[in-house]
């Protein structure tokens, strides 16, 4: 699978708007002086993200229902704040209600998948992930440290970003056709979507997760044990990059522990580097 350079700040992108469950919360006296859209803009990718929904529920889900569709919204951290790129709201397949994404510019539409669905996915992300490692058990109770997420890139690893963007004190007036820098990151403030039509048809998830031509990465960040005795060092950079070619996969951030040593892998700027440390 092919990955742009700048994956990296790309992946914060979604990450940033599926994580601060895409609201930008409370009230924000300076918020006018900061937008860097106009209100033509946002009402032009409503009626986009309008005509998309259509032509997915004629497509789709024929009694399929929007019940409520806003703009979302993403900021540099502390920064502007731009348009998404995705729009947003509650949709209904005339059985249930869901919340939904719907990504503007493919019109690919994510679903709030539910509990279970929600769980299943994580699990069947995780047995992936330690099959692409090679490792028997990923461990994640032995500190208050250890986690695992698994996010789907929604199709942001298709964006574009100005390079000016990855900056906090960015001043500019260039267009950011999608985005927001930093992540504050963990599975609780982790509000996840699934394909529609995963959900709607109460899929194979294992299929899904395991098919190599799926549309999505799954992004994973990872702070995990492993069995002692695994050879941690043999984890480089290009290996760590083969593995994501093969399984569909993007490593957001990857630190794996033994009671000896720990492995770091994660990206900073466009340079990607492993650090290995004895403990």
């Amino acid at each position: 699978m092919h990955r742009k350079s700048g994956i990296k700040r790309i992946v914060c992108s979604v990450l940033i708007l599926v994580m601060s469950g895409l609201v930008l919360m409370g009230c924000d006296m300076t918020r006018g002086l900061r937008e860097k859209y106009t209100k033509e803009e946002a009402g032009e990718e409503l009626k986009t993200g309008a005509e998309r929904m259509d032509e997915w529920i004629r497509a789709n889900c024929p009694d399929g229902k929007v019940l409520s569709m806003e703009n979302s919204f993403c900021q540099l951290t502390g920064g502007p704040i731009f348009l998404s790129g995705f729009v947003k709201g509650e949709f209904s397949d005339g059985k249930e209600t869901y919340a939904y994404l719907l990504n503007v510019n493919n019109g690919e539409l994510y679903l709030d998948p539910g509990k279970d669905l929600r769980q299943e996915f994580y699990d069947e992300c995780r047995l992936l992930v330690q099959e692409s490692l090679g490792i028997d058990e990923l461990i994640t109770d032995k500190d208050e440290y250890s986690n695992m997420t698994f996010v789907l890139s929604m199709g942001a690893e298709e964006w574009i970003i100005d390079n000016k963007a990855d900056k906090q004190e960015a001043e500019t007036n260039d267009s950011l056709k999608h985005g927001a820098m930093g992540s504050w990151f963990s599975k609780e403030e982790t509000i996840m979507r699934l394909p529609a039509s995963l959900v709607l048809s109460d899929g194979e998830v294992k299929a899904f997760v395991r098919d190599r031509d799926r549309k999505d990465l799954i992004v994973v960040e990872m702070n995990v044990y492993v069995p002692e005795g695994t050879d941690i060092s043999g984890y480089t950079v290009e290996k760590i990059e083969n593995i994501e070619k093969e399984y569909g996969i993007y490593f957001e951030r990857l630190i794996l522990k033994t009671d000896k040593e720990i492995m770091d892998f994660n990206q900073n700027g466009e340079e990607r580097n492993v650090y290995i440390e004895s403990r």
